[in-house]
């Protein structure tokens, strides 16, 4: 049986989370996240795991073991899953795709929503440290970053393109419409 291998992209507060949540539960996918070596590493140092720290750490790994390190680490992790519907969470480099993209079943799915959507979101559900004091201009500055500024050139490479400025009843229709499980 091939696997099915969703890269998930997206820009801060676009409904990722929602849409690997509803892949977990409705077709019992298993899910990898880029961040989760960073979230290990950070606890290993005893240091706070911020949106900042996060994208510090992840600067420095690919500055020492090259641009595709996290990629290596989610390409290992995967060959040794069993599951026939794997969610991988937090591509934001055409480089976190470099191995994956080549795996058969493999498919790019860029989730977009506009940026005030995006940031009631955020503010809204908390995940980071500082996420439920962020002003609109903090977050602004955030999306600018290196690490988020990357994510909106995956948009033009991806196979599957979903708007989610809508409900979360319309995200799971969207992609099932384009998906077949």
């Amino acid at each position: 049986m091939q696997k099915l291998i969703l890269a998930l992209a997206w820009e801060m507060g676009c409904g990722k989370g929602t849409l690997t949540r509803y892949l977990v539960s409705k077709h019992a996918a298993q899910m990898y996240r880029f961040s989760t070596p960073l979230r290990d590493i950070l606890d290993r140092m005893h240091r706070e795991k911020s949106r900042d720290t996060m994208q510090k750490l992840s600067t420095a790994l690919r500055h020492v073991f090259g641009d595709d390190i996290l990629s290596e680490i989610i390409l290992a992790d995967i060959g040794q899953s069993k599951a026939s519907c794997i969610v991988i969470d937090g591509v934001r480099r055409e480089s976190d795709i470099r191995y994956l993209k080549h795996l058969q079943g493999f498919k790019l799915i860029y989730i977009d929503a506009d940026l005030s959507t995006r940031y009631t979101r955020v503010t809204f559900r908390g995940e980071n440290a500082s996420d439920t004091t962020k002003t609109i201009e903090e977050f602004i500055r955030e999306n600018e970053a290196e690490a988020e500024a990357r994510i909106r050139d995956l948009k033009e490479i991806s196979d599957i393109v979903l708007e989610n400025n809508e409900t979360i009843e319309d995200l799971e229709r969207a992609f099932e419409k384009c998906i077949s499980i």
